[in-house]
């Protein structure tokens, strides 16, 4: 085990201890009746090239299903003038290394409090501790993402490209997942 990943799973555990992140939900109700999801934060890629196929694999999000959702974005404040999907309220993070905490964390968990989201979307493939503790602090039943050696602490429905290594294809799986 390399000395980066030792060091994350002392943090991540120390922050689990302390508070500072919490833990998911062992039990999972899925009621995957039309309409049920109604408030959903999709969190996009940080990188570029996952970004823009993030970007291309959800343009047709949300047209003509006839559902009324209330879908939110979070999106690299770098990706401003790529970013656009017609729908929804985006939210712009100033900077996401992946190894650190968001730098406008508080901003973001003051602006997220009054909502309770349905599911909660990380498109990111790449591990980002300030992502994952961000996701750990906000309410929700349903947390999708990628797996990585620390998902299972963060997601109770993950997705595996790693046979693949197609990232399209799991955009598109989550892009099913959303439709229902």
């Amino acid at each position: 085990m390399s000395l980066k990943l030792l060091k994350l799973r002392w943090r991540i555990f120390f922050w689990t201890i302390t508070g500072r992140m919490n833990k998911i939900q062992t039990r999972l109700k899925v009621n995957l009746a039309k309409g049920n999801s109604e408030n959903i934060l999709i969190v996009f890629p940080m990188e570029e090239p996952s970004f823009r196929v993030a970007l291309y694999a959800f343009r047709d999000l949300g047209k003509n299903d006839g559902i009324k959702r209330e879908f939110i974005f979070l999106v690299q404040e770098q990706f401003r003038d790529l970013f656009h999907l017609q729908l929804g309220k985006i939210v712009f993070i100033e900077s996401a290394e992946p190894d650190n905490i968001l730098s406008d964390e508080r901003f973001l968990i003051q602006s997220f409090k009054q909502h309770r989201f349905d599911i909660i979307v990380d498109l990111n493939l790449v591990f980002h501790v300030g992502i994952m503790r961000l996701i750990s602090l906000l309410v929700s039943d349903v947390k999708i993402g990628f797996t990585s050696p620390f998902s299972d602490k963060f997601y109770n429905i993950q997705l595996d490209i790693s046979k693949s290594g197609i990232m399209e294809k799991g955009f598109k799986q989550i892009n099913l997942i959303l439709a229902r």
